[in-house]
């Protein structure tokens, strides 16, 4: 079920509709509306959600209207939808069901490598290991979903290889199962405006970007011209309104660099949301050891 029919199955989609009339006064509506409908679940997560919301002085205040603000409608609804009904008002409590049914782990959200094929060739690659010919094929990848989504989960994470090696089958796999987020780690050399527009008609895959810092240390192991590239796409995912956000790997050469205000500030300026921070591992292509931080 896609994320419209489903908020008019929950009965709230006007509550949305309202939320985009003004966010700044009418997001707590959306609140009220999960207090009742969690029916008593997740009270901590609520409350820190709903003093982001209300709190002008809260550090995630003016972030959660950004995103009402800055963020296309249809891709802000769907990704709501999916992350926070669906994976988690929804998807929590059937996994937790099935938890005590099995007595096993039933994750929250399932990790997989669509290939291990890359269009680049970074300096201490642990992914570069596997080579460039292990591919999951689309009914794989379908099928993966598919018996996740019984066990109760809706989150989906790609890694590589670089997996928009394979865009047309994610975006495939995004309109399946449209009631799933996926989130890709990517080099986004990849990302054209053909892709970016194909994102915003699906809404639910959301880019994490590596990044190793500026442009000197991106290029230094990543190849001449990658920032650049990088930077490109950012802008494109920005002027379409999509969400995306960056991935670090940390280093004893780059850790300085990449917590820094400066730099901060200038993912801001492009668009990012969020940011992941990966503990380097000295395997791969040209590994060096040295860089451990």
């Amino acid at each position: 079920m896609n994320a419209s029919n489903t908020l008019k199955k929950l009965g709230i989609e006007q509550t949305f509709n309202y939320i985009y009339k003004d966010p700044d006064k009418n997001m707590e509506k959306l609140m009220d509306w999960a207090d009742k409908f969690s029916r008593g679940g997740f009270p901590s997560q609520r409350k820190a959600i709903r003093e982001a919301i209300e709190n002008p002085e809260h550090p995630y205040y003016s972030y959660i209207r950004k995103i009402f603000k800055d963020v296309d409608p249809n891709v802000a609804k769907t990704l709501a939808v999916n992350f926070f009904i669906n994976a988690a008002l929804t998807g929590w409590p059937k996994e937790e069901e099935l938890r005590e049914k099995y007595d096993c782990n039933i994750p929250w959200a399932i990790l997989l490598d669509p290939t291990s094929a890359c269009n680049l060739h970074c300096t201490g690659c642990w992914a570069a290991e596997y080579g460039h010919k292990l591919n999951l094929t689309y009914d794989e990848i379908d099928n993966i979903i598919t018996q996740g989504k019984e066990l109760g989960v809706y989150m989906y994470i790609y890694t590589g290889g670089e997996p928009l090696v394979r865009k047309k089958d994610l975006i495939r796999l995004c309109e399946k199962h449209s009631d799933c987020v996926f989130l890709c780690f990517t080099n986004a050399t990849l990302i054209d405006e053909e892709f970016a527009d194909e994102m915003l008609r699906v809404g639910n895959f959301v880019p994490a970007i590596s990044l190793e810092g500026f442009e000197e240390a991106t290029d230094g192991r990543r190849g001449d011209g990658v920032y650049q590239k990088v930077t490109k796409a950012m802008a494109l995912l920005r002027e379409k309104k999509l969400i995306y956000g960056i991935s670090c790997c940390y280093t004893s050469a780059n850790y300085e660099s990449i917590t820094s205000e400066e730099f901060y500030d200038s993912m801001i300026d492009l668009g990012a949301y969020f940011v992941w921070y990966f503990h380097y591992m000295p395997v791969g292509n040209d590994a060096a050891p040295e860089l451990l931080p």
